[in-house]
């Protein structure tokens, strides 16, 4: 099913052509726990089971990642980011059946204050990000989160009324009677944060639609509680004019700590509450705007194993049809530089740069040819697994023996 979806998702991509921002890229999904989260929502949508927001987008907008955290293992964790949002791992180590395992960051109260999480308890202190909330990124007069910086303490006295404030990029509040014939209300007050939940929002989180999990697809709600996606809201929420796709609309917008949720009445229904592009617009701040420096998660050590050698049984001084199949039977890519594949009488395959998914696998050739993602070749013109019996071995790049295949 996986390798199924990555092609359609493929396609989706070149149809689409969402994924603008500089540095950031298609990718795929580095990480199986990463995977089944991304999968429970946005499968339904790739496969045309429901029509929807994205929660995170129809592929990952950047490779696998260390950023510094302070309380994971060796000040490092692992995250890769999507259109909307990021997937964070604080501990490899720990329990990955907790729904806590994969987490996203609370990137919207980051965006907006410009405290960038480097811990628990420790920020690095820059700029709110100049990136418009809503609408498309070349809008010159779309609030952006540094707007949303002047209105955390900011919040209507009572529900139930039509929401009539308007917000402009710098920051003004205005009131426009028009704006009630849309019907949203503030539905829900939350006394965590002081702030009320605009009523199209507060349907959405407490939504039910198809989710895919453990294979099939079924009926739930799309979240384990109302604020699981989104944590709770920092803003109230606005009105505002601006551009989508170069047509000036009227967006109703909120914040939350996690999140950015956007209403837009001329849209089709289904898509008229959106989750915004916050993963993009956090990539674009911290690798753009707050200057710093993305890091590839280059992990060279992992769960490797040789599922199968075949000696060439046909050409006896030759290589032409030998091979050793190798899959990563680990949770996270593992890059393959540096590895060795070693056979009984130490004749050795140094890999070169190359990245196995989780669950993929390759073929290492002994004969001459073009390396590929799924064909390596050790470029050799004699044979050098023995027909009658030999034993294979995997080495990482500590001189670990890894893996062994005995014939």
């Amino acid at each position: 099913m996986a390798s199924c979806r990555r092609v359609v998702v493929g396609l989706l991509l070149l149809a689409l052509m969402v994924l603008a921002v500089p540095g950031a890229s298609a990718a795929p999904i580095e990480h199986t726990a990463f995977d089944r989260t991304w999968a429970r929502t946005d499968m339904p949508l790739v496969t045309y089971q429901t029509s929807r927001t994205w929660m995170w987008g129809p592929v990952a907008a950047s490779a696998l990642l260390i950023e510094p955290y302070a309380e994971s293992p060796g000040g490092q964790r692992l995250v890769q980011y999507f259109d909307k949002s990021r997937m964070e791992i604080n501990d490899r180590n720990a329990d990955r059946s907790s729904p806590w395992y994969v987490t996203n960051g609370l990137l919207a109260s980051e965006l907006i204050s410009g405290h960038m999480a480097v811990g628990d308890r420790a920020w690095l202190v820059r700029d709110p990000a100049v990136v418009n909330v809503a609408g498309d990124a070349e809008d010159p007069n779309g609030p952006t989160y540094a707007t949303f910086s002047t209105l955390l303490d900011a919040s209507r006295t009572a529900g139930g009324a039509p929401i009539v404030a308007t917000l402009t990029r710098d920051g003004q509040i205005g009131v426009d009677p028009a704006l009630a014939q849309w019907g949203a209300t503030d539905a829900e007050w939350v006394e965590q944060t002081g702030h009320w939940v605009a009523g199209p929002f507060w349907m959405f989180m407490q939504s039910q639609g198809v989710v895919y999990k453990d294979g099939v697809y079924a009926q739930e709600p799309l979240f384990e509680n109302p604020f699981y996606a989104t944590g709770y809201p920092i803003s109230d929420a606005y009105w505002s004019q601006v551009l989508v796709g170069g047509v000036k609309q009227n967006v109703l917008m909120q914040c939350f700590e996690r999140r950015c949720l956007t209403h837009t009445p001329l849209n089709a229904p289904e898509w008229q509450v959106e989750a915004g592009n916050i993963g993009l617009h956090y990539y674009t701040w911290r690798y753009g705007q707050a200057g710093e420096t993305p890091t590839p998660a280059r992990v060279s050590t992992g769960d490797l194993r040789i599922d199968y050698i075949l000696p060439d049984p046909s050409w006896e001084a030759g290589a032409e049809y030998e091979y050793a199949l190798i899959r990563n039977y680990d949770e996270v890519t593992i890059h393959l530089e540096g590895w060795q594949v070693r056979d009984e009488s130490g004749t050795t395959f140094t890999f070169p740069d190359v990245a196995l998914l989780p669950g993929a696998s390759l073929r290492l050739h002994v004969a001459k040819g073009l390396n590929t993602a799924t064909d390596i070749y050790w470029g050799r013109t004699g044979a050098v697994w023995n027909n009658g019996g030999d034993s294979g071995y995997l080495i990482d790049p500590t001189g670990k023996i890894v893996a062994g295949y005995f014939y």
